[in-house]
């Protein structure tokens, strides 16, 4: 090892060191940008949740603009190969707060919705940048399945929440297409389950007994807006799951730090 080292030329070692540097800025930089990807992910639930009753007040108002800033702040910071990916980033925020004042709660929760999908599609090629720097080939191809049976969870919600509308809207075979929707929804959450922790078993089981009672309940026994609400504790477990899987794959084997702690699934009340 020595003597290879001794008939190694200085330049071959400057340069694998030159090498080894530039990607571990390329990884610190692009931990960095999925923590503030995140952070934006978590404003923009916070807005859905917070100001869907009062859309014109001041407060929704700021949020907005804080919003909005920070989108600007991500495009100024991103490296040139990025700046297409953060400049739709921004001009799709843009146009969704200034759409959502006027909105009706229904249209309201649509665009919320689709926003928040284009976040976490941005969120998920920059993890798999980050990810792709890396020497652990495990670490990738976990995450990869993980993300894969999430976004299957998320669109089975998607047709879930689609049939719950149009039972509302009292279409024929309405509730047939819920339960069936339940039903599949449900084995996609327990899929879900098995590579979650014991936190995340405890919130799935919550929502998991709300389906079974919907999958037993015979038409107009639960009104479509309970039936939507099951799907907007389920959309909060999953933000919560997605999260907590993005500060595992990006610590680098360091403590999660205090404040990604906050973020923890809710526990089932005893």
């Amino acid at each position: 090892m020595a003597l290879l080292s001794i008939i190694t030329p200085n330049w071959l070692v400057r340069m694998t060191k030159g090498l080894s540097s530039s990607q571990q800025s390329r990884r610190d930089h692009y931990r960095s940008q999925i923590s503030d990807l995140r952070s934006l992910l978590w404003m923009l639930h916070d807005h859905n949740t917070r100001y869907i009753r009062c859309p014109q007040s001041p407060q929704a108002s700021k949020a907005r603009k804080e919003i909005e800033e920070f989108c600007e702040q991500l495009l100024t910071e991103c490296n040139n190969p990025q700046r297409p990916l953060f400049r739709v980033l921004k001009s799709r925020m843009e146009q969704v707060l200034s759409s959502l004042p006027n909105q009706t709660k229904a249209g309201w929760y649509a665009i919320h919705h689709r926003a928040s999908d284009h976040l976490i599609y941005i969120i998920d090629e920059v993890t798999r940048s980050y990810l792709a720097e890396g020497t652990m080939d495990a670490t990738y191809e976990e995450y990869q399945a993980f993300w894969q049976t999430w976004i299957d969870t998320k669109e089975a919600q998607l047709r879930y929440e689609q049939a719950v509308m149009r039972l509302a809207e009292g279409k024929t075979a309405a509730w047939q297409s819920v339960n069936l929707q339940s039903r599949i929804l449900q084995k996609r959450m327990h899929q879900l389950s098995l590579m979650s922790s014991g936190d995340a078993t405890l919130a799935f089981d919550r929502v998991d007994n709300r389906f079974d009672s919907v999958i037993r309940s015979t038409e107009e026994e639960i009104p479509a807006s309970s039936l939507i609400k099951i799907s907007q504790d389920l959309s909060v477990i999953l933000l919560h799951l997605f999260d907590r899987e993005l500060i595992v794959r990006t610590t680098d084997n360091e403590p999660v730090k205090a404040k990604d702690e906050l973020k923890a699934l809710p526990m089932k009340a005893s």
